[in-house]
């Protein structure tokens, strides 16, 4: 059907243009004199005009668009530069040229400006542009343009669409951190005390007083049954730094500002050469083990600037199976929104979280502080973004 319409639109154009001649000849035939005549010779070229604008070919070629700058982010003005040529032989009157089935926030946000009207006669270099502010996260597509021609009195129009599809990508916005390794402090005992990452307890390296803190399976037993005094066993250190990054999709509240603490840390850490894995889980999971080049980090940010909190599951079980194999990794949890069901997770799950962080991202108000057990919760609002890894290390 609408393939069928712009031929019975054209086909009634041409049957109007000629009724109109038909009609001005009868009448300048059968009235006579002066005024009839020069009314009918000074109707006939603009009723020419509109039959040739009808039925002969308009060729619109060389249709660029680009878009400035490459890398967008959330927040950010992208300036659209639109060219295109008209390789017409026939002299064009009106031409408005327009964006199709663009993305509704991008006809809000230029105002107005993603269609313009051009005089052309002989010309054939077009060009025009326009801004789109304060853009929002997401991949976009550009579909393509349509091009209106019209004779002097809208007799004959004409309509043509050149599809130029280009995909427009806003990524979440970063923010350059003050990068530090991160060190965990655990609680041990009934003090804290700060201890590598890892300790291979299967190579014990000797033994030494025991200290406050030290954990009870480490002490020396038979040291102690020939001397009555505790001592606790020496282990090699294996320390490590990699961190597993884990983003919450299961809350909407500031989740745009949650988006944009993921993607600086994984950059910062990606840039100092950091050990670092990424788990997205959502509708679908998303994995991304060891990134540690920036073609890797690409990716993620493909990811990142589409991912929604649309995860049907609820934390606590896609916490508890997600985690069963943490191994060694200090983990990084991200969200907005320090539930009762997150809460219960980070008090029951000590034999999964060997030292773990919590950042929340705030919008600036007030929230109570909750402390547990191998968890460090960290308040964050979008103003402190930059202070995330040195909050870290604070007692």
């Amino acid at each position: 059907m609408s393939k069928v319409n712009p031929v019975i639109k054209k086909i009634s154009s041409l049957i109007l243009i000629i009724l109109l001649m038909v009609i001005t000849f009868s009448y300048a035939m059968f009235q006579g004199g002066f005024v009839s005549w020069f009314l009918f010779y000074a109707l006939i070229p603009f009723l020419f005009y509109s039959f040739l604008l009808a039925i002969l070919p308009i060729r619109i070629q060389n249709v660029q668009r680009e878009i400035k700058p490459t890398v967008v982010e959330r927040g950010d003005t992208a300036r659209i530069n639109i060219r295109f040529q008209n390789k017409s032989w026939f002299p064009l009157l009106f031409l408005t040229v327009r964006e199709i089935n663009l993305d509704r926030q991008f006809v809000d946000k230029a105002n107005g400006n993603t269609s313009n009207v051009f005089f052309v006669g002989w010309k054939r270099n077009f060009e025009w542009s326009y801004e789109i502010r304060n853009l929002n996260r997401g991949q976009f597509t550009f579909t393509g343009l349509e091009f209106s021609f019209s004779d002097f009195f809208g007799w004959s129009t004409r309509e043509k669409i050149v599809n130029d599809i280009q995909t427009f990508t806003v990524y979440p916005k970063i923010t350059n951190l003050k990068y530090q390794p991160i060190q965990m402090q655990y609680d041990q005992g009934g003090i804290a005390s700060v201890v590598p990452i890892v300790k291979d307890t299967s190579m014990v390296t000797g033994v030494r007083d025991y200290q406050a803190g030290d954990r009870f399976s480490w002490i020396h037993w038979k040291s102690f049954a020939k001397n009555e005094t505790l001592r606790t066993k020496e282990f090699e250190d294996r320390t490590t730094q990699h961190i597993y990054l884990c983003i919450d999709r299961t809350s909407s509240f500031n989740f745009e500002e949650v988006v944009d603490l993921t993607a600086s840390i994984l950059k910062s850490v990606v840039k100092n050469q950091g050990d670092i894995s990424f788990l997205s889980y959502g509708l679908t999971r998303s994995f991304f083990p060891n990134i540690k080049t920036q073609s890797q980090f690409q990716k993620i940010l493909q990811h990142l600037s589409v991912v929604q909190p649309d995860a049907i599951e609820s934390i606590y079980s896609i916490l508890t199976k997600e985690l069963k194999n943490l191994n060694s990794s200090t983990f990084i949890f991200i969200t907005s929104n320090l539930s009762d069901e997150m809460s219960q997770f980070f008090t029951n799950s000590t034999n999964l979280l060997r030292g773990a962080i919590c950042f929340v991202v705030t919008d600036g108000q007030i929230m109570a502080k909750r402390n547990y057990p191998n968890v460090k919760v960290l308040l964050l609002s979008k103003e402190h973004f930059k202070n995330a890894f040195t909050e870290v290390s604070k007692p």
